[in-house]
């Protein structure tokens, strides 16, 4: 029998050395947004947002690629901006 890397008696699986890196973590984080965006203005504030706003979180996370930075104070900055952003996403269309 051949074990691969993501054989479970061998130790950690795949998917957490891939969350290691931290464009992976600030995509989850960017993901997790825009899900939550749709959720809270379909059925708390019962709007309907524009596509540009809609992937508002997307577009800060095509800001982090781009930029290049890939140490842990970028990666934290580009996350708290994530929340920021989709929180006033939600308040502008909630007011």
């Amino acid at each position: 029998m051949s074990t691969t890397i993501d054989d479970p008696s061998r130790g950690p699986s795949s998917w957490r050395r891939r969350v290691d890196h931290p464009e992976v973590r600030v995509a989850l984080v960017a993901a997790v947004c825009v899900i939550a965006e749709a959720v809270i203005a379909k059925n708390v504030i019962d709007v309907e947002l524009g596509w540009v706003s809609q992937l508002a979180p997307f577009w800060v996370f095509i800001a982090y690629m781009v930029s290049g930075l890939r140490d842990r104070a970028s990666e934290i900055a580009f996350t708290i901006t994530l929340v920021v952003v989709t929180a006033a996403v939600l308040v502008v269309y909630a007011v």
